[in-house]
């Protein structure tokens, strides 16, 4: 008589284990996949809202800046209607992409990766609040600023959105294909 009762403990002591260890496995599994699919929605998130976006204002000023020296080499001008020009351009496509992205770093930079501004996005705010500055200066005062040293365009910020994209991409493909 005992015979059967220590078979059917020790059944129900495996069928109870097993139930413990495949409801451990699969909320293992779901906390996994949970994570990722929350890490995927950041990733998606910083892709939508600031590197895309940012991404696409750089390569519009690229576009300006090509068009206006095509302008620029093919027009024969005094240096004041060349300035004048140059002015115009700047008014109509430079600084309303210019305040694009800093708006864009203003409300979106919870999502920069990494904890710190990278130094070729302040770099390029900083370009950017000196031009607005001067042009600013002359419209409004007609004060030529000039012969002030100005802040080139950051060689880096342009690398580095594109590869900081290229990358949050390819990280949200590969997350991607683990949740199939």
């Amino acid at each position: 008589m005992t015979d059967p009762l220590i078979v059917a403990a020790i059944g129900a002591t495996v069928t109870v284990c097993g139930w413990f260890v495949t409801y451990a496995y699969a909320r293992r599994t779901d906390d996994r996949r949970r994570r990722l699919e929350a890490h995927l929605q950041y990733r998606s998130q910083q892709i939508e809202q600031l590197y895309g976006p940012l991404l696409s204002l750089i390569e519009q000023i690229f576009n300006v800046w090509q068009v206006r020296g095509n302008i620029l080499r093919n027009t024969e001008t005094s240096a004041d209607r060349e300035q004048a020009i140059k002015q115009l351009i700047w008014k109509r496509y430079f600084q309303p992409l210019h305040t694009e992205i800093a708006g864009l770093l203003r409300t979106k930079l919870y999502l920069l990766e990494g904890s710190d501004l990278p130094k070729s996005f302040a770099d390029y705010l900083e370009h950017a609040r000196q031009e607005e500055c001067q042009h600013l200066l002359w419209d409004e005062l007609q004060i030529d600023t000039s012969h002030v040293p100005t802040r080139p365009w950051p060689d880096d910020f342009h690398p580095d959105v594109k590869d900081t994209l290229k990358k949050l991409m390819d990280e949200r493909q590969r997350g991607l294909a683990q949740l199939r």
